[in-house]
């Protein structure tokens, strides 16, 4: 079925090629925009586990007829 709808190889040409693997220098402003990252430890998940909605509880929520 894959090799219906689309070929599994494809053929480049040497323009193609070098225009791919060219080199590009680029520099990334890492420390610029940098925040800081906080570590997910367990009382996170224990919050989180602990703030959810259960299933059972949104339906009692919408049956109040």
């Amino acid at each position: 079925m894959k090799g219906i709808a689309m070929h599994s190889k494809v053929q480049l040409n040497e323009e193609a090629k070098q225009q791919l693997t060219k080199e590009v220098k680029e520099t990334l402003a890492v420390t610029g925009n940098s925040l800081h990252q906080t570590k997910f430890t367990a009382v996170d998940l224990w919050n989180q586990r602990r703030n959810s909605r259960s299933a059972s509880a949104m339906m009692r929520k919408w049956n109040l007829n």
